[in-house]
């Protein structure tokens, strides 16, 4: 399945470059690597995504793989604020989207390590209704996740992953789920490590997020 490269800019300025997946349905996943990896770390999600309805855009974070304004922005001497301000390439992303048909009603946000908290922190400031995080943490690089759990609107739903190989992760999706017990799915997992190599090392892992995110969006 081929990917169409796809580039906007953010509100402050900066060229982030995309893979679209475009899709028959009428559902839209926006997808968010960990890092360090980029945009083609979610090749394989957004595979079966789009047989399963989905238009999908993977984006490269600001100072990630081809986002690097010719080589200017490199994430390794990034500050917490840089990181902080990956939420502005979430938010272009997502308007990117908007011209294709997404909005709040129909769109998910999936993220893996730091990208699961920006997904986290875009799903509740945007209203969408729902989040997939794989191994999120309660701060990385200043991003936070517990604040905005705890302003989770109803509705709202979070699917909170992780592996016990994987303590940090494990202890922080606990400690979320915790803060929103009823909007929360709690998934353990064993052995399969962080983020989207969680994937590579159980690839039953893709459909039990597709039919967990199904009746949301």
């Amino acid at each position: 399945m081929r990917s169409e490269l796809v580039t906007f800019s953010t509100s402050d300025g900066i060229v982030i470059v995309g893979d679209w997946y475009p899709s028959h349905g009428s559902r839209f996943a926006l997808l968010l690597h960990m890092m360090p990896a980029t945009k083609e770390s979610w090749r394989t999600l957004a595979e079966q995504l789009v047989m399963a309805g989905y238009s999908c855009l993977a984006i490269d974070l600001r100072g990630h793989g081809e986002s690097n304004m010719s080589g200017a922005l490199n994430y390794r001497s990034f500050s917490d604020a840089d990181h902080l301000a990956s939420l502005l390439d979430v938010e272009a992303a997502f308007d990117w989207m908007s011209t294709k048909g997404a909005d709040a009603s129909n769109t998910v946000a999936i993220g893996a390590s730091i990208g699961a908290n920006l997904a986290i922190n875009f799903v509740v400031s945007s209203g969408l209704p729902c989040a997939v995080a794989l191994s999120p943490g309660l701060d990385y690089h200043g991003v936070t996740t517990e604040p905005s759990m705890h302003a989770m609107r109803p509705g709202q739903r979070m699917i909170l992953i992780a592996s016990d190989d994987d303590p940090e992760s494990l202890a922080s999706i606990q400690t979320l789920h915790a803060a929103k017990p009823t909007q929360t799915l709690l998934l353990e997992t064993h052995g399969l490590g962080h983020g989207t190599w969680m994937f590579e090392k159980d690839p039953a892992l893709i459909r039990t997020v597709i039919s967990a995110i199904s009746p949301l969006s």
